[in-house]
C-alpha cells in the first residue's frame, strides 16, 4: 500500500467530523478521550502493521481517524485543512510503521505526528486561522427556536471553541491534548517532547486565559 492508496483509503471513509461537546475547561470531560483500552497495541496487531498488512492498517485508520481529525480541527480551525493533515498523518504513519518500536502507545505516536504537522503548518506563515464562517471551530448547527438552557449551552460551546482557537499555538495544543483528548501530562510531554513542568505551566496559563474569556458564563 503506497502513499497515494493510503490517502485514497482514508478519504473514501466516512467524513472525518467528530462532534465537539463542551463540558468545562478544567478536566478531560468533553470531547473524545483516550482512556479506553488500547486494543490496537496488542503485539500481534503491531506485528501485522509492521509487516505492511493492509487490513491491519485500515483498522488503525478506522480506530483513530476521528481523534486525529479532531486534534487537527481544533488546532487549525478549518475542516478542509484538518482533513489534509489527518490524511498526511496517516500517510507518514504508514511509512514509519516498520520502525515503530512500541515504546509509546499507538495513539500517543499518532498524536505526536499530528501535533507536529499542525504546529508546522501554523508556523509556516502561509495561512491564517479561520475563526468565523463555515470553517469556524464551532458553529450553531441549525436554525430555529430553542429552549433557553439549550441556547445558553450552544452559546457556551461556541464561545469555548473560539476561545480555544484564539490561544497561542503552544498553549492550544496542550489544552486540546489534555482537556479534550484526555492525555495524561506524561503523555503530552512525550508527544510534544517537552519537560513535564513546561506542560503543566502551559496548561495552567491556557486555562487561565480560557477562564478570563469565558468569565460571563461562569457562576
Amino acid at each position: 500500500m503506497n502513499g497515494d492508496s493510503v490517502a485514497s483509503s482514508i478519504s473514501s471513509r466516512e467524513t472525518l467530523a467528530p462532534a465537539f461537546v463542551a463540558a468545562g475547561t478544567s478536566a478531560p470531560r468533553y470531547g473524545l478521550t483516550v482512556r479506553e483500552a488500547e486494543a490496537g497495541d496488542a503485539p500481534r496487531f503491531l506485528d501485522r502493521l509492521r509487516a505492511g498488512d493492509a487490513p491491519a492498517f485500515e483498522e488503525l485508520v478506522m480506530t483513530y481517524q476521528h481523534r486525529v481529525f479532531g486534534v487537527a480541527l481544533r488546532m487549525l480551525g478549518s475542516r478542509a485543512e484538518a482533513e489534509e493533515v489527518a490524511q498526511e498523518a496517516f500517510v507518514r504513519a504508514h511509512r514509519a510503521l516498520a520502525e515503530f518500536r512500541g515504546d509509546a502507545k499507538l495513539s500517543t505516536w499518532l498524536y505526536a505526528i499530528t501535533s507536529r504537522l499542525c504546529l508546522n503548518r501554523l508556523a509556516s506563515g502561509e495561512r491564517r486561522l479561520t475563526r468565523q464562517g463555515e470553517d469556524a471551530l464551532l458553529r450553531l448547527s441549525d436554525a430555529g427556536p430553542r429552549p433557553d438552557a439549550a441556547l445558553e449551552r450552544r452559546e457556551l460551546e461556541t464561545a469555548l471553541g473560539r476561545a480555544i482557537a484564539e490561544l497561542p499555538e503552544d498553549r492550544r495544543i496542550v489544552v486540546v491534548l489534555r482537556d479534550i483528548e484526555g492525555l495524561s501530562y506524561e503523555e503530552i510531554a512525550q508527544v510534544l517532547e517537552l519537560e513535564l513542568g513546561t506542560v503543566r505551566s502551559r496548561l495552567h496559563r491556557a486555562r487561565a486565559d480560557l477562564k478570563e474569556k469565558l468569565e460571563r458564563f461562569l457562576p
